[in-house]
């Protein structure tokens, strides 16, 4: 037999090459006899995506409503002009080869360039025999990935998945982009000079999410509300949980309560708490964002960066958790790494525990972790020092001892009331021993039940606070999450993307974001239009039926389908807006 391995870079496609066995180069392709697959092999690479969708519409019949929505029952594929050299390569290898070995990356995008260049090749997508699914780049990493390759039709529906996903963006943007551009110019408000607006399936609603924000600050007035509390004599304060909010309803029960209190309960608990999870990308990007104000794209590149010189796993990962093959070579290297981190710590936990290690739960890729390959420090450059050195304490972390406390509730009745105070006093710091956290111990005196204590009550009166503004840490960490906006691989693009459109500003320090004139204005006349576009909600349910379009569950079309009937109806419903 003799394979195509398809890469997706040339740098990996020379990493593949020289796992594979003592490869010889030719114009950019690798040959290698390889005793490990048993056949002659092949390397070929693609630079990223050789292959871009041809616009049905050239001459931009789309600037004109009266010929929206614009719905091509179909989307056709070519070469790129600038990558016609790659293909015709990739294009002799396959006439050449028995069977095809995809090796993109392993991930939507990589099964995408992948199948988009082979269905545009004759015999391509006939010879496609196996996938390469390789978590790391080191060349043990890549044997053992070689030894187990996967059949490829446990993979191509993520490529249906970003197929489905990238005809939505298209026909998302190529509708409504124009649609709501030429609407707002008739109606006056924006100028006929003025650059278009861009509404996308992801983007919009993120910007919403900045616009809502925003008004919710700029709008909020403080309220007054009121809480009753008992001092202890030793100052030991305990509060009620009830809030007034009149003065009047505060100083009434304010007034039945008396200058002695009973102690009803106290409860002492020993807890423990693990070490945080391991990251993945959104995570990584998120604490970097909020610790070093790195930009989440920046981040990206950085890991993407070590994971090409096989110091790090796969970056574009949802997981927190990997499988025991992982954990097996992390417990060998502890030491090695320890040694390139100049880190010494006591890392008593050696055995595999399910917050970490769960090989039910890992399913496309583990949470990102350092390789068996440990750099020299001196050797990366400052920011991929930090990136590196970042993951690799986090690693750690799973194998050093739990953080244990001692936590404590004392109730008080005083009347009809109940007073609650708490405390906290640590026992063993284990893994905290090793972060920044500045929560400090509060320990509260032995009281016994039954015990009657004299207290001072009082009046509290406070306000209530405006929402916190969202920053690129919260974006990343909570709200796309929480929406299901986007995926690992897109979401720094699309932080990028409403800055580039001038739709929002982020303030470099705090990584706040603050909508722009431009930003309010788009979501406003949207919201004229009763567009579902800006509610993330929305676009959250539909990420949640794409990934089940990469799980074979629903189908790629049906999902169009949708999608074009969807736009339809937005269309349909805004032509009568301002008439």
């Amino acid at each position: 037999m003799k394979y195509l391995l398809l890469a997706e870079k040339p740098d990996q496609a020379r990493k593949y090459a020289h796992a594979l066995g003592s490869p010889k180069e030719e114009k950019g392709i690798f040959r290698v006899t390889s005793a490990l697959l048993g056949a002659e092999v092949l390397v070929a690479p693609a630079v990223g995506h050789l292959v871009e969708r041809v616009n049905p519409y050239p001459n931009f019949e789309n600037w004109e409503l009266a010929n929206l929505p614009v719905l091509p029952d179909s989307f056709q594929y070519t070469p790129k002009k600038g990558t016609l050299k790659a293909f015709k390569a990739i294009q002799k290898a396959v006439k050449e080869v028995d069977g095809i070995i995809i090796g993109t990356d392993p991930d939507r995008e990589g099964e995408a360039i992948a199948y988009r260049i082979l269905e545009l090749i004759p015999q391509g997508l006939a010879k496609v025999r196996y996938r390469l699914w390789a978590n790391s780049l080191t060349t043990k990493g890549l044997q053992e990935a070689f030894g187990r390759l996967r059949d490829p039709a446990l993979s191509v529906n993520y490529f249906h998945e970003a197929a489905a996903r990238s005809d939505a963006d298209w026909l998302v943007g190529f509708n409504l982009s124009p649609f709501v551009t030429l609407k707002m110019k008739a109606e006056g408000l924006l100028g006929k000079k003025e650059k278009a607006m861009s509404v996308g399936r992801v983007q919009t609603p993120i910007v919403s999410l900045i616009v809502r924000n925003d008004e919710a600050i700029t709008h909020f007035e403080p309220q007054p509300y009121w809480q009753l509390a008992l001092l202890a004599e030793d100052g030991t304060v305990f509060v009620n949980d009830t809030k007034y909010q009149t003065e009047q309803e505060a100083q009434e029960a304010f007034a039945l309560l008396e200058s002695s209190a009973q102690v009803s309960e106290v409860v002492t608990e020993n807890k423990s708490q693990t070490a945080p999870k391991l990251y993945n990308l959104t995570q990584l990007q998120s604490e970097m964002s909020k610790n070093y104000q790195f930009e989440a794209t920046k981040t990206k590149d950085l890991v993407q960066s070590l994971y090409q010189k096989g110091f790090l796993s796969y970056p574009r990962t949802d997981a927190t958790a990997i499988t025991t093959n992982e954990y097996a070579y992390l417990l060998k290297h502890i030491e090695a790494y320890q040694a390139a981190l100049n880190l010494s710590f006591d890392l008593p936990n050696r055995k595999a525990r399910k917050p970490y290690v769960n090989d039910d739960k890992v399913l496309e890729h583990y949470a990102i972790i350092p390789t068996e390959l440990v750099p020299n420090l001196d050797d990366l450059s400052t920011d991929e020092e930090l990136i590196y050195t970042t993951v690799t304490k986090r690693t750690l972390l799973m194998f050093s001892s739990d953080y244990h406390y001692q936590s404590t509730q004392v109730l008080l009745t005083n009347g009809n009331q109940t007073f609650k105070a708490t405390g906290t006093v640590t026992k063993s710091l284990g893994w905290r021993s090793y972060v920044s956290i500045k929560a400090e111990d509060k320990e509260i005196p032995a009281y016994q039940e039954g015990q009657k204590i004299a207290v001072l009550p009082k009046q509290v009166k406070r306000m209530t606070k405006p929402p916190t503004r969202i920053s690129e840490s919260i974006l990343l960490k909570k709200l796309l999450p929480k929406y299901n906006l986007g995926t690992s691989a897109t979401r720094d693009g699309m932080i990028d993307l409403i800055q580039t459109k001038g739709y929002v500003t982020k303030d470099k320090k705090t990584g706040q974001f603050f909508p722009t004139e431009r930003g309010r204005q788009l979501i406003h006349y949207l919201d004229t239009l009763e567009v579902s576009y800006t509610n993330p909600e929305t676009t959250g349910k539909w990420e949640a039926v794409l990934a089940k379009i990469g799980q074979g569950e629903v189908s790629s079309d049906a999902f169009v389908q949708k999608i074009k009937w969807a736009i339809t109806k937005q269309i349909e419903k805004g032509d009568t807006h301002g008439k």
